[in-house]
C-alpha cells in the first residue's frame, strides 16, 4: 500500500509539474507574441507620425494663405498685384492627403490579436484613435468637396495655370496668354464665399489632424515604454 500510494504520488507530482512547465511555456509565447505586437505597432505608428507632420505643416500654410486672402477681400487692399495674387492662390492650391498605414492595426482586430495586448493603455490609446480617425474621415470628405468647389470658381474665372506656373513640379508649364486672375475676383461675394467655407473646413480638419498627432503620439510612448525603450 505504501508503494503504491508512494507511486501514485510521484505520479501526481510528475503531472502538476508538466502542467507548469506547459504553462510557463505557454506564458513564455504569450509574452514574445505580444512583444512582436507592440514592436510592429510602434514602428506603424513612428512611420505614420512622420507623413501626419509634413501634413500639418502644409495645412499651415493652406490656411495662412486663406486668411491672408479672405483679408484681402475684406480690406480690399490696393498694394497687391496680379503676380502677388497668383502666389496667393497658390498657397492655398494644395489638398493634403494623408493615408496612413494601417495593415497592422486591421491585422490585429482580424485575428483578434487586439485583445490579447496585455498593455491596457496601449489598446485604449488604439480604439480612441480609431474613433477620431473616422471623425477625421468625415470631415476630409466635406473638405474635399469645398475644396473642389473652391478651385472650380478659379477655373471658370481665373487662370488655374498661372497658379501651377508657380508650382516646382509644373512651372515648366509657365503662365497662361489667354487668362489671368484678376484682382475683380476679389470683390466677387461667391469667391468670398467659397474661399470662406473652404478655410473652415481645413481649419477643422487641421484640428483632427492634431488630435490624431497627441494620440499617436500616445500610441508611440506608450508602446515604447512597453518595450523598455
Amino acid at each position: 500500500m505504501k508503494y503504491a500510494v508512494g507511486e501514485i504520488i510521484l505520479v501526481v507530482i510528475g503531472i502538476l509539474i508538466a502542467l507548469q512547465i506547459n504553462n510557463l511555456n505557454q506564458e513564455r509565447i504569450l509574452n514574445e507574441q505580444n512583444l512582436i505586437i507592440v514592436q510592429n505597432l510602434n514602428k506603424e505608428f513612428s512611420e505614420n507620425l512622420i507623413e501626419l507632420d509634413s501634413r500639418i505643416t502644409k495645412f499651415n500654410r493652406i490656411i495662412e494663405g486663406l486668411e491672408e486672402l479672405l483679408t484681402v477681400m475684406r480690406t480690399q487692399d490696393s498694394s497687391l498685384t496680379e503676380a502677388s495674387f497668383d502666389e496667393l492662390l497658390q498657397k492655398t492650391f494644395w489638398t493634403p492627403n494623408w493615408t496612413p498605414s494601417s495593415f497592422v492595426l486591421v491585422e490585429l482586430k482580424s485575428s483578434g490579436a487586439l485583445s490579447k495586448l496585455k498593455n491596457n493603455e496601449l489598446k485604449t490609446l488604439l480604439f480612441k484613435w480609431e474613433r477620431e480617425f473616422a471623425n477625421m474621415h468625415v470631415n476630409k470628405d466635406a473638405y474635399i468637396l469645398y475644396g473642389e468647389e473652391y478651385i472650380e470658381f478659379i477655373t471658370k474665372n481665373g487662370s488655374v495655370r498661372n497658379i501651377d506656373a508657380l508650382t516646382e513640379e509644373t512651372k515648366h508649364l509657365q503662365k497662361s496668354t489667354i487668362a489671368n486672375n484678376s484682382l475683380e475676383l476679389l470683390k466677387i461675394p461667391e469667391f468670398e464665399n467659397r474661399a470662406d467655407n473652404f478655410y473652415f473646413l481645413a481649419f477643422r480638419l487641421r484640428d483632427n489632424f492634431q488630435a490624431l498627432r497627441v494620440t499617436m503620439q500616445d500610441i508611440v510612448t506608450a508602446s515604447n515604454a512597453e518595450l523598455n525603450l
